[in-house]
């Protein structure tokens, strides 16, 4: 385009800059002949007429208003038009001067004192927009600029609102940045778009500040996706504890800045005020106590707090350690890609999907698709953000399920897995691929249902509503939809509830993954065993008619009803006969039936033809039948699903963990998706409280661990956690309390056990599987490293858990979750002082005043919002006793033929709930 000349006046003469958003030219003013800046602006390739009419207009009013604006610290905006074939153009002046980015990458991070001068100019021009009504909306390095006369320029003030709109993704700006470098800076309200104001600027400028001083945005990860998550959900470490001659007052102001809520950030005038006391000389007296409670339009309302008592700082792995620990992300954890912004950073990836589907605020598609076709072809999110869990209404517990946009009924889906069909009774359907069959045959009291968004509400499933607490939450009642039967005709009836809990809990029978729902019926000491003879202890379950169940629990349960969500609130008539483990056929109220069952290697269902789909908020059922196969291995279900013929729907519901199976070796078929998502487990390493009794000594294993270096030894693809709530669990909340990082810190470690005057302590790491040796081959010799005298001791897999539940070793692994999105239902099993082995899984032996006070808190919560917070503060009084180390949560991944749509990711797997099988998408 050189030599162009747009409206006769402006002359090109050398493109200086490209981006997403277009270029940027030297050129020439002929009227006024001076050299000046052109940025010539995209708009989106094969925009319709109105498109671009709409788009232009939007071009014309957000350049006058940048125009408009009257700052020194504003690039001034000297014209704008549209050139030759309706480009758009602003023209700005031709400055001398370096960006922030140009400054500062891959130099030696600047002096505090600069970075607060610079920053005080930054707000000095936001101030002065957003008094105009202007939010800038993409404050990042690379659009502030110092001059060689050393005044601060912002560059591009209304052209980011203009450049959103023109991306086609409506939320996601392009600039000469990729996606990911200016997702590092944007607000949370950007991603759920609960507001555009001004606070969002002053977000920007808490990350932009964030890394100047430390040389890292907040969260530096390396997916879009994750970056969203992050910025939704995280809370980025306070910036001394990576620059510790930081001064106290850096970390209140950028918290503040850094706020969830706009509502709590600083006004730019506020925020001036408090950097322009950072840039003084140290000798100037200290600024005022913080008051965020005064009303933000007082200038005076934010001000810096005292200095604090310096802590000592926090090492931090070496930045090649860190590299290795996540594949070059500074030090930080492995993140997982969201559904929504798999939609988002279309052509970002190609066969490979990597999702976090508890942490993304945005819609996601229907098929774990990479482009934004996806979305216009259904109303499924490809993932249950199960994290954002609330309680439905009787509304949403109405069906029939809504239809999904495209889908055709008809065909067979195989499912093919890698572990062995161990059942087809729901007495003892607990995980994996049992509990994924048993949503399609067996219904239940509630159940989660995934809205379009990806947002999960817990409704009425067979009930007319997610259920009635009474008596502060220890009786609860359900009442069940009118005209409900089984496959065979007859009538569904309160009666069968009481039925099925009353053969669940019978003596001899093995259901562990009704472990919550015994403690909340029975009491945590008969939780595991089996005291009351035949029948289930009168008063407990009551039908006082056919349409109405009543349980009456031990203690107050809030949450209760989640735990029907599932095999657990199934139904199962008297005619059915006591529980038979593998091979009895039981009456179906799904969708589905089942037709054959062949022990643990295959599973036929078929239409269940007395569905009620009017009923059933859940459920589309568009496939005719699943055959299901178990027992694969990796290789064989990656070969058979990319070697699909067209039109055939092949999937996997629970997956792989291992890196070379389904996990990062490549698949050759071009007509296989693949996704991946966390588990709802999260592997960590308990300690025997009662053999390690000091604190101080449990923190030094807990800051010796090498979690990354585990991970890489278990051959699993996941990512490095230091708490233990994986990211799918209500409330979870990423912290590491003892500074571990991702290779553990043996020499602080050592410090620690130093002062617990237990230096060459001998610890007992016990391990069972070949796996779990590899394990222990790292762990030992890190804790050696430490300080400890380690002794590894190899257990028959049959006597590993009996050997924790009686004390005999120090230190074993265990993953640590559930399949239900609350800690509820497994944190008290581990971890309350009034769980004792065998009745519950308290293999820590942990007895905390502390940990059990704030479980009962949590348990006494009556909203998911608040059992959330709750339940996170669990987490960390758990992490303040060091009486588990959790080193990783495992990353699952899943394969389907490209024939597949509609399937969605969840805390089980990968959910047909919605499935159909389609054309092939090119």
């Amino acid at each position: 385009m050189r030599g162009t000349i747009l409206d006769g006046r402006y002359t090109l003469t050398e493109r200086v800059g490209a981006g997403g958003m277009g270029e940027v030219w030297r050129a020439t003013d002929a009227r006024l002949d001076r050299k000046v800046a052109v940025k010539l602006l995209s708009l989106p390739p094969g925009a319709d007429d109105g498109t671009r009419e709409r788009l232009l207009a939007m071009f014309v009013r957000e350049a006058r208003a940048a125009a408009a604006l009257d700052s020194s610290y504003i690039v001034p905006v000297f014209d704008h038009g549209t050139g030759d074939g309706h480009l758009p153009y602003i023209v700005m002046p031709l400055l001398n001067g370096r960006t922030l980015r140009e400054m500062f990458t891959g130099a030696s991070l600047p002096p505090p004192a600069q970075v607060a001068g610079i920053a005080a100019q930054v707000c000095r021009a936001l101030d002065a927009a957003h008094a105009a009504g202007v939010v800038h909306r993409d404050i990042k390095p690379p659009n502030v600029m110092l001059t060689d006369e050393g005044t601060v320029k912002v560059l591009d003030f209304g052209v980011a609102k203009f450049t959103d709109a023109a991306t086609g993704d409506g939320f996601l700006t392009r600039t000469s940045d990729s996606p990911v470098g200016t997702l590092h800076y944007m607000a949370p309200e950007r991603f759920t778009r609960a507001g555009e104001g001004s606070p969002v600027d002053l977000y920007a400028l808490g990350c932009m500040l964030y890394e100047m001083l430390t040389g890292t945005p907040p969260f530096d990860v390396p997916s879009a996706a994750a970056l969203i998550a992050c910025h939704l959900h995280e809370t980025p470490a306070p910036p001394s504890t990576r620059r510790p001659e930081l001064a106290p007052q850096w970390d209140e102001l950028l918290a503040h800045l850094l706020a969830k809520d706009p509502a709590k950030r600083p006004t730019a005038q506020q925020a001036r005020a408090a950097l322009e006391g950072l840039a003084a000389p140290d000798d100037r007296p200290a600024p005022g106590p913080v008051a965020v409670d005064t009303p933000a339009d007082s200038p005076t309302s934010y001000r810096l707090a005292p200095p604090r008592p310096a802590t000592p700082p926090t090492p931090s792995p070496s930045s090649a350690e860190a590299r290795v620990a996540d594949g070059g992300s500074r030090g930080r954890r492995t993140w997982w890609i969201s559904a929504g912004a798999a939609v988002a950073v279309a052509g970002l990836v190609t066969s490979v999907v990597v999702f976090n589907p508890f942490d993304d605020h945005s819609s996601g598609t229907a098929d774990g698709g990479s482009g934004p076709s996806a979305t216009k072809s259904s109303t499924v999110a490809a993932a249950a953000r199960t994290n954002s869990l609330s309680t439905g209404t009787a509304k949403d517990s109405q069906g029939p399920a809504p239809a999904v946009r495209g889908a055709v009924t008809g065909g067979t889906i195989t499912v093919l897995e890698p572990e062995s069909l161990t059942t087809i009774d729901p007495a003892s359907m607990w995980s994996g691929t049992d509990r994924i069959v048993s949503r399609l045959v067996y219904r239940s009291l509630t159940a989660l249902k995934t809205q379009p968004d990806g947002t999960v509400r817990l409704v009425g499933d067979l009930a007319e509503d997610p259920g009635r607490p009474s008596s502060g939450g220890r009786d609860w009642t359900f009442t069940l939809k009118p005209g409900l039967t089984y496959n065979d005709g007859t009538p569904v009836q309160a009666q069968d509830f009481a039925y099925a809990i009353e053969r669940a809990l019978q003596p001899g029978v093995d259901t562990a993954g009704d472990t919550t729902l015994r403690r909340y019926l029975l009491g945590t000491k008969n939780a595991n065993g089996n005291v009351w003879g035949d029948e289930l202890p009168p008063g407990i379950v009551e039908a006082p008619d056919a349409r109405t169940i009543v349980y009456h629990l031990r203690d107050a349960r809030p949450d209760f009803n989640l735990t029907l969500a599932g095999p657990s609130g199934a139904p199962v008539p008297k005619s059915a006969g006591s529980v038979s483990g593998a091979t009895a056929t039981l009456p179906s109220t799904g969708p589905y039936e089942i037709s054959s069952f062949s022990g643990a290697r295959k599973l036929s269902l078929t239409r269940n033809k007395n569905w009620k789909a009017g009923t059933d908020p859940l459920r589309t059922a568009y496939p005719d039948a699943y055959e299901i196969e178990g027992g694969l291995s990796l290789d064989e279900i990656k070969s058979r699903t990319t070697s699909a013929r067209s039109g055939e729907a092949v999937m996997s519901f629970t997956g792989g963990l291992d890196k070379d199976g389904l996990g990062k070796a490549g698949t050759s078929g071009s007509g296989t998706r693949r996704v991946s998502a966390p588990s709802p487990y999260t592997q960590a390493y308990l300690i025997n409280t009662t053999r390690v009794k000091k604190l101080k000594t449990r923190q030094a294993i807990a800051t010796a661990l090498p979690a990354a270096d585990v991970l890489a030894a278990s051959g699993e693809d996941g990512t490095v956690t230091h708490h233990l709530m994986p990211p799918g669990i209500s409330g979870s909340r990423d912290f590491d309390l003892y500074g571990a990082g991702a290779h553990g810190d043996p020499d602080k470690a050592r410090t620690l056990l130093k002062q617990a005057g237990q230096l060459g302590l001998r610890l007992t790491l016990a391990f069972a599987t070949a796996a779990d040796e590899k394990r222990a081959k790292v762990v030992g010799p890190a804790l050696e490293r430490a300080g400890f005298k380690v002794t590894l001791l190899n257990v028959d897999v049959s006597d590993y858990y009996a050997g924790a539940g009686d004390g005999t070793y120090d230190l074993f692994r265990l993953p640590v979750g559930g399949a239900l999105p609350s800690a509820s239902t497994y944190l008290p099993d581990y971890f309350d002082g009034t769980h004792v082995y065998p009745d519950s899984s308290n293999y820590s032996r942990l007895r905390s005043a502390d940990v059990d006070t704030a479980i009962d808190s949590a348990n006494a919560t009556t909203t998911p919002a608040d059992a959330a917070t709750a339940w996170s503060t669990v987490d960390r009084r758990v992490m303040e006793q060091a009486a588990a180390v959790p080193v990783y949560v495992s990353l699952r991944t899943f394969l389907y033929s490209d024939a597949l749509h509609g399937v969605q990711v969840d805390l089980d797997g990968l959910s047909p709930l919605n499935a159909y099988i389609g054309e092939e998408r090119q």
